[in-house]
């Protein structure tokens, strides 16, 4: 299972590379740069390479979490709390150097969940989540936001 998983996503990392730098979202406000950069932070979480806490309480989590698992995508133009005050810089060079980020974050998130079985990390907003969680979020996570570049 996790070997297929881990070339889902790789492959979808992959499909990125179609685009251009310049090619502009069908709906949403984020470049396709800002883009690969927020679903690398998710990776990031994710392979416990980053840590965060909760950002709600326990009840609204809880609510979020039965909204995720219930619904089956995320709507357009959702708003996402963290851009309140705008898109933030862009922390890699180009859109090619956030994808190979991309790749070695989703590559990272296999290999830990291997060597650690039991992990649980912290979505900020759906809490504790282990290895079916993620991947489960993660899915529909990148499917929402490669939607936006007709992916």
């Amino acid at each position: 299972m996790i070997a297929a998983d881990k070339a889902y996503f790789l492959g979808l990392a992959q499909k990125l590379r179609t685009l251009n730098e310049t090619d502009k979202p069908l709906w949403g406000g984020m470049t396709l740069q800002h883009m690969v950069e927020h679903v690398v932070g998710s990776w990031r979480i994710s392979n416990g390479r980053a840590q965060v806490k909760l950002t709600i309480s326990e009840e609204e989590s809880e609510t979020r979490r039965a909204t995720l698992e219930n619904e089956p995508t995320y709507p357009k133009n959702l708003a996402n709390p963290m851009f309140a005050n705008g898109l933030p810089p862009l922390r890699k060079a180009s859109l090619s150097d956030a994808i190979d980020q991309l790749e070695d974050e989703v590559t990272a998130f296999f290999a830990y969940h291997k060597d650690n079985p039991d992990a649980i990390e912290v979505h900020p907003i759906y809490g504790p989540m282990d290895y079916a969680a993620w991947i489960y979020f993660q899915k529909k996570h990148m499917g929402h936001h490669l939607s936006q570049f007709g992916l």
